[in-house]
């Protein structure tokens, strides 16, 4: 929010200082309070209800709330709070080690070729003409309708909670035969959205869709416990690898890391990966059934 306006030295200068304020607090998106407002600069309120609605004329007009707010035409630019709940929106809001505002329009205003700093965006898939059915989705979640569409040759009757996005794909979670499931988006054929239907969300789907950091949606998991080794310990700890981790470093420069797992294929390939530094401590189970998957491999190759 702007400061405190300083003391005018005249009758002219408190009009463009009073009006320069208003237009400043319009521009946030920052609510106007029109007594306080009278008060900083000394003033009637029928006065700054003057500015409101015939000085700032075609500038500020009232929303269907009753607060005041930039017309369309005067809208160059966007709200302080509305860039940072863009980045809350795209989870980009640690990115930088300096998340305010100021920094980051620093960072614009440099021109390109001469940036300290370059960002490569996470790979994707396309949804280049899907725009209608995302649409759709977002409508019908909001509305709480039910949707009718075909995945996998399956036709579906479901209720959609929430479009997700994870490693670059959309998913749809949605419960279905009261099971909450997630859904590629790109899969998802022939979406009907029944209008005239209205559902009421499960507490417990919606909180446990808030509170889940991937698109395994399962009634059980299994508490996994692994053993990573200090060469490659620094990885697990700049960022995690798995849902739900906890690290827990050991006095060698290795960690135990505890996760909580839905499916074997949330866990298998990323241990894959980490060989020989990844072990499975329990379940000992896991660990006999990640030795079998490469000793078929090896067998195969060696064929």
């Amino acid at each position: 929010m702007p400061t405190t306006p300083p003391p005018p030295n005249s009758k002219g200068e408190k009009l463009a200082q009073r009006l320069s304020y208003i237009l400043a607090l319009l521009h946030q998106g920052d609510m106007i309070d029109k007594r306080q407002l009278a008060r900083s600069f000394q003033v009637d309120v029928r006065t700054i209800e003057r500015d409101l609605n015939e000085r700032l004329y075609g500038v500020a007009e009232r929303n269907t709330a009753g607060h005041w707010q930039l017309t369309h035409a005067a809208r160059s630019t966007i709200p302080t709070r509305h860039l940072h709940a863009y980045a809350d929106l795209v989870g980009t809001q640690h990115l930088f080690p300096d998340g305010s505002l100021r920094f980051l329009l620093e960072q614009l205003d440099v021109p390109e070729p001469q940036r300290a700093m370059q960002v490569h965006p996470v790979s994707g898939e396309d949804l280049n003409g899907q725009n209608l059915q995302f649409t759709q989705l977002q409508a019908a979640i909001q509305a709480r309708h039910e949707c009718h569409f075909v995945y996998k040759d399956k036709p579906r009757h479901a209720q959609p909670y929430r479009l997700i996005h994870n490693n670059g794909v959309w998913y749809l979670a949605a419960v279905e035969g009261g099971l909450l499931k997630n859904f590629s988006f790109t899969l998802i054929q022939g979406l009907q959205v029944d209008t005239h239907s209205h559902f009421i969300t499960d507490p417990a789907h919606q909180a446990y869709i808030d509170n889940k950091d991937d698109i395994w949606f399962t009634p059980q998991t299994t508490e996994v416990l692994l053993r990573v080794s200090p060469e490659v310990a620094r990885y697990f700890t700049r960022r995690n690898q798995l849902p739900q981790q906890h690290n827990r470093p050991q006095e060698d420069g290795s960690l135990l890391v505890s996760t909580q797992i839905n499916h074997t294929q949330q866990l298998f390939p990323i241990v894959r990966y980490w060989l020989p530094h990844v072990r499975i401590v329990q379940p000992t189970d896991w660990h006999e059934a990640v030795l079998d998957t490469l000793r078929q491999a090896v067998a195969q190759w060696e064929q």
